[in-house]
């Protein structure tokens, strides 16, 4: 436990005031679901939104003045005794605000105040990407395990489409061409590409619909997706790409951009693949790497971004469309200064540590 410092302020905000006081402030997110907008989506349709709080580390700069340093929404349960990232299947990456270069100071000092903010049994924070986050958690909590993991299949350093495309292998470009043929044999079809509110609703309708009928089934919250869309299309952050088939629906997919300034001052401008599917009825047209063709070449040659990346899963066939893969984890943390947290300890981690040494052995 850190002690407190008078350099330091901690406050504690509902999620509500804290888009009052922020939302034209807000630092450039690297990524989508990690915006304002995204976050607000969770808390208003995946979890309840009372047990939000915003925990805000401030940094004094002069008598009765305060810079905010970091802000990290957090899920209390009282029920439970579980404090968690605001975060949903829906998300593949969740993250603290950073209103300055983050580092494992300022977060050590956020994590003690969290430590001590109210009653908790266990925390279950991220998933983060390896790296400052993933650490400072490891660093702080001596006894924490990975509760989950799953890969993130990226590509960056996109310099344009004709490069990329040669990049993909020639079973995939090959099969795409071939398909291509086939279908604009037996049928007329045309791609969309939404970037308009006066659009957005037609299409809206039609990717339910194929999401309907694809193998996925029906969605556990249209609602969430429309919220955030709409949000992206606000800020000419969303792609919605349809392929229609005789006027049929048969593909839909769901990519959102975001730019951000790296540490050169240049910018890295990312598009994110949230959904795809697509209408089984044509799937021998390999319709949805169609569209995912048409999509790439719309972020790259049009939006100019750098870096795609395909959300959670680790699935085969996005390793055809992007190059490099990473992994991030959910870490779980529990309280030792409870008798439930030093039984968990004991239960999760240390029993497991003395089977993974007599295996050794």
């Amino acid at each position: 436990m850190l002690t407190k410092s008078k350099q330091y302020i901690y406050r504690e905000l509902s999620l509500a005031d804290f888009s009052k006081l922020f939302q034209h402030g807000l630092p450039q997110a690297r990524l989508y679901e990690l915006t304002l907008p995204w976050l607000a989506a969770t808390a208003n349709h995946m979890v309840n939104t009372e047990q939000v709080i915003v925990h805000c580390l401030y940094k004094r700069v002069s008598q009765g003045e305060a810079q905010i340093l970091i802000a990290w929404p957090l899920v209390h349960n009282d029920l439970t005794k579980q404090i968690s990232s605001l975060t949903s299947f829906y998300s593949a990456i969740a993250e603290p605000i950073f209103f300055e270069k983050p580092n494992k100071i300022n977060l050590h000092q956020l994590l003690s105040y969290v430590e001590q903010s109210s009653p908790w049994r266990s925390l279950l924070l991220g998933p983060f990407d390896s790296g400052l986050m993933q650490n400072s958690v490891r660093d702080y909590f001596p006894f924490q395990r990975v509760f989950s993991q799953s890969d993130n299949i990226y590509q960056e350093g996109i310099v344009d489409y004709q490069q990329y495309y040669q990049q993909r292998p020639s079973q995939l470009r090959n099969t795409i061409k071939r398909r291509q043929q086939k279908l604009t044999q037996v049928h007329q079809y045309r791609i969309e590409i939404i970037t308009s509110l006066s659009a957005f609703s037609r299409a809206f309708d039609a990717y339910k619909t194929i999401y309907k009928q694809s193998w996925k089934g029906n969605e556990f919250s249209y609602d969430f997706i429309e919220e955030v869309c709409l949000a992206a299309l606000a800020e000419n952050k969303l792609r919605l790409g349809l392929l229609w088939v005789d006027d049929e629906p048969a593909a839909a997919q769901l990519w959102f951009l975001q730019s951000t300034s790296t540490d050169d001052n240049t910018t890295m401008k990312t598009a994110s693949i949230f959904k795809l599917a697509y209408n089984p009825k044509y799937q021998k047209f390999s319709v949805g790497s169609l569209l995912s063709l048409a999509l790439s070449e719309q972020v790259i040659t049009k939006d100019k971004v750098t870096s795609i990346e395909f959300g959670m899963g680790g699935e085969r066939y996005k390793q055809d469309w992007l190059t490099s893969k990473r992994t991030r984890q959910v870490l779980q943390v529990f309280n030792q200064q409870t008798i439930y947290g030093k039984l968990a300890i004991v239960r999760q981690l240390l029993i497991a540590r003395l089977v993974n040494l007599f295996k050794r052995k």
